[in-house]
């Protein structure tokens, strides 16, 4: 399965334009190569950089050391590029009228010395971290993903999601999510995007306050969720809404999949170029299925 799922990213990077930094030798194709190839087998950058690792067939080019990968992978340029790559590879198209989005927390050990994790919110506790979030439509395609530190507000994270993905977003959509989100400040950005945010709130049986002005799209969620018939809307929501729970279930339980950040993995820049490598080796096998 390997084999398959690295011939789907070996084409995708040869579509990549060989840009590299001024001065620099490997173009970015070459180092996502080595990046990607060590999350496949979740072995370290050092590992992926030695010629005696690598199938003769695999990759034909030169390999960069793993000091000149330490360097290039604190780049935002790279992080881009693996953006560009989990496009290509899922043939970039517009999203559907239904769109999802949520977060998944990446815990770490809570004797850390990682200076960049942070503690908030992880599964069904506090812990320390970070967290991967994705906006994604009803067809698992990723239109947009962020790695930051556990405590970053989701609500703000969702923001910039939405500006990410905005020249692929369809006037008119959805956008399901849990009662994390339900905040006037995504309601704003979503309605800019011509969005309606269906997000439930935290404590329903509580009235809508009066003396605060709300958004117009916040009044419309609160109307659908607890409204006549929210019931049966409900239900609908909820169906629909469990596929980003899904996604992130395949994401983790798959063979090379994310099971975890391994120890080489700390700092935030070293959690967002793994978290970036996993995810397009998951794009490739849900496209190669």
């Amino acid at each position: 399965m390997e084999r398959e799922i690295w011939c789907v990213v070996t084409r995708a990077i040869k579509r990549l334009p060989p840009t590299r930094p001024r001065g620099a030798v490997y173009t970015d194709r070459e180092v996502l190569a080595v990046a990607t190839w060590a999350a496949l087998y979740d072995r370290p950058i050092s590992w992926a950089c030695k010629r005696c690792n690598w199938p003769r067939q695999a990759w034909r080019r030169r390999l960069p050391d793993q000091s000149t990968m330490s360097r290039r992978l604190r780049g935002l340029d790279v992080l881009a590029s693996m953006r560009e790559l989990v496009d290509i590879i899922q043939r970039r198209r517009p999203a559907s009228s239904i769109l999802l989005v949520d977060g998944k927390a990446i815990e770490v050990g809570e004797h850390t010395k990682d200076p960049d994790a942070r503690i908030g919110r992880g599964v069904s506790r506090f812990a320390k971290g970070y967290k991967l979030h994705a906006l994604i439509d009803d067809q698992r395609q990723v239109l947009a993903w962020r790695v930051h530190p556990l405590n970053e507000p989701e609500t703000r994270v969702a923001q910039t999601l939405l500006r990410d993905a905005a020249d692929r977003i369809q006037p008119g959509s959805i956008l399901l999510a849990d009662a994390a989100y339900d905040s006037n400040r995504l309601h704003l950005r979503a309605s800019v995007h011509r969005v309606q945010l269906i997000a439930p709130r935290q404590t329903p049986t509580r009235g809508v306050t009066k003396n605060y002005r709300h958004h117009r799209s916040r009044l419309r969620s609160i109307e659908l969720t607890e409204g006549r018939g929210s019931r049966r809307r409900n239900s609908w929501f909820r169906g629909r809404r469990i596929t980003i729970e899904r996604f992130f279930g395949n994401f983790v339980s798959v063979g090379g999949g994310f099971s975890c950040l391994p120890a080489w993995a700390r700092r935030l820049h070293r959690c967002r170029i793994w978290v970036a490598a996993k995810l397009v080796i998951h794009t490739a096998r849900r496209v190669n299925a």
